[in-house]
């Protein structure tokens, strides 16, 4: 059981500001689409298998694209909701097609290329977007790296500096960034309703604890997984 993470990835072009407008974008600068690249591994999504590849509320049959980059590792995997490789349609001028999966993750990417400046929640509208991550490009190959995150959840949140960062390192210093923010959100979100966190590992335990108990109800367990 792997921890997972769904983030989404938005692209702001020059003169842009409104939802729709910036969701609409199909392609980004050079340097975005080098960003891309470097945030983790390409997927078709026609041939995932959704049982063994985490997408969080992607479908395999075309309808969010064909593509999607997803990264993991021993115990994560994370898929990134990029707006600009999911289709338009003429059928959906407002793109809620995009925003429905964009909208409802806790962490946003935004990679501003408007040369004005970016406030949390002030593109994509939604009641989950607790915290943008945004890449500012700046001239010589770096980029500056700020955190916004709503009021409410400065309790779990780390204080982050702006960032200036170079190209070559930026998706890495991103990626972790984002990770980590969405943890906290998580941890947010279960303490609203008064429910400490675990992890999936945790959680499997103790539902593998819970049928041992069934299967023998005479005998006595320690709760084990309270010591991770």
């Amino acid at each position: 059981a792997y921890e997972t993470h769904k983030i989404g990835v938005i692209y702001i072009d020059k003169g842009q500001g409104e939802t729709s407008t910036v969701l609409s974008n199909t392609h980004g600068s050079v340097r975005y689409e080098q960003f891309l690249d470097g945030l983790g591994e390409w997927l078709t999504l026609t041939d995932c298998d959704s049982s063994e590849v985490y997408l969080g509320g992607l479908t395999c049959s075309g309808e969010d694209g064909d593509y999607a980059i997803c990264w993991q590792d021993d115990i994560t995997q994370v898929i990134f909701h990029v707006a600009t490789l999911m289709p338009n349609r003429a059928t959906d001028p407002a793109c809620n097609g995009k925003l429905k999966h964009i909208g409802n993750n806790y962490v946003q990417i935004v990679y501003n290329n408007s040369e004005s400046d970016f406030h949390v929640g002030s593109v994509v509208k939604g009641h989950f977007n607790f915290t943008s991550i945004v890449i500012r490009p700046l001239p010589l190959g770096v980029n500056e790296v700020s955190v916004q995150y709503k009021e409410g959840v400065e309790s779990v949140m780390v204080k982050y500096d702006i960032f200036v960062i170079s190209d070559a390192w930026l998706p890495i210093l991103v990626r972790q960034t984002a990770l980590h923010a969405n943890l906290a959100c998580q941890i947010h979100q279960n303490q609203k309703s008064n429910e400490a966190y675990c992890s999936n590992w945790v959680e499997r335990l103790r539902q593998i604890k819970r049928i041992r108990e069934k299967l023998t109800p005479g005998e006595q367990y320690g709760d084990f997984t309270d010591y991770t």
